[in-house]
């Protein structure tokens, strides 16, 4: 059996070739070697997959880009788990997999799947992405759920994770919460009312956790700052072009972008609010200076965003408090 290194390599050179043939014939050809499933989705298929998203992330590749290579990975991941063959063993549990509501990246949640299903050991239903949490919770109402291993790659979803979390504990049902808006620690999912935090899907397999009953409700204040009004935005924008008049040469298609950019930081704005971590704030606004460096000075980026908080201040003071952190803690 080659080794799963030489093997992740030559998998990046079938995603970067967007050849889902060769991607899908590598990965079942590890698995007839030999290569454990849960080994090959954890160090050729996730890797590549968390590859594909910093290389969208770091401008390198568009949105389409990205859509590509993860259907690459997505038809790879079809293929290993139609060809696994999962183990004769009676399942101690019933899984539903399911994305936090407004979460549309479902590979981390179907490579979760994949991992547990494989082992025969839980019974695991796929609910899908973008799981609306009044769906969720008629779902979970049928009593055959013992657990659901809720999703959630993006921050500004944390809020339909919220519900997502609520939904299920009033169907009875405990919740495992896991993926990247989670950050590295409990401290996120905890916040949500989510009864574990999972670093690894294998965490799946385990007991499910008791049902302790939190639930986080979602204030007036934090959805209006995830779906602020064209005049709070404005307001913002209009700061900041009083600020930096050389902006005024931008294109329409730039003044758009940059409407894009300032309500995505008010969103992530109501993703740290909610969960008290103005790491959220911090890092998307650290993303945005090192993805704009050659066209905007970092100092202009941070400043904006304290433009934003002095525009925020009477609607949402405590909105603005934590817009002032996250950005104080930029690194310089």
């Amino acid at each position: 059996m080659k080794s799963l290194t030489a093997s992740a390599d030559q998998y990046v050179r079938a995603v970067d070739a967007f050849d889902p043939r060769a991607a899908s014939d590598l990965v079942v050809a590890l698995l007839d070697e030999g290569a454990p499933m849960i080994e090959i989705i954890k160090h050729v298929l996730g890797p590549a997959q968390v590859r594909t998203g910093r290389l969208w992330e770091t401008g390198r590749w568009s949105v389409a880009d990205e859509h590509v290579a993860t259907s690459v990975t997505d038809s790879a991941l079809s293929a290993l788990t139609y060809a696994a063959t999962p183990r004769a063993e009676v399942p101690t549990h019933h899984v539903a997999v399911a994305c936090a509501e407004g979460e549309w990246h479902s590979m981390p949640a179907r490579m979760a799947a994949a991992i547990a299903g494989a082992t025969g050991r839980v019974r695991v239903t796929m609910l899908g992405p973008s799981m609306p949490a009044r769906h969720l919770h008629r779902r979970l109402s049928a009593g055959d759920i013992d657990v659901l291993a809720l999703s959630c790659t993006m921050p500004t979803n944390l809020i339909g994770a919220a519900g997502c979390v609520a939904a299920a504990h009033d169907a009875g049902v405990p919740v495992i919460a896991g993926g990247r808006a989670f950050g590295d620690s409990p401290r996120r999912a905890d916040a949500i009312g989510a009864d574990r935090w999972a670093h690894d899907a294998e965490l799946i397999l385990g007991t499910p956790p008791a049902l302790t009953g939190r639930s986080r409700d979602v204030s007036a204040e934090i959805l209006m700052l995830d779906a602020p009004d064209e005049a709070t935005v404005s307001a913002a924008q209009d700061r900041m072009m009083a600020a930096f008049p050389e902006l005024s040469s931008m294109t329409a298609y730039q003044h758009a972008r940059t409407r894009e950019d300032l309500v995505w930081i008010l969103r992530h704005t109501a993703a740290a609010v909610l969960t008290d971590d103005p790491s959220i704030v911090q890092h998307l606004l650290t993303w945005l200076c090192d993805l704009l460096r050659e066209d905007v000075p970092a100092s202009t980026i941070i400043t904006t965003a304290e433009l934003m908080a002095d525009t925020l201040e009477p609607l949402s003071p405590t909105g603005a408090a934590m817009l002032r952190r996250g950005a104080g803690s930029v690194p310089a």
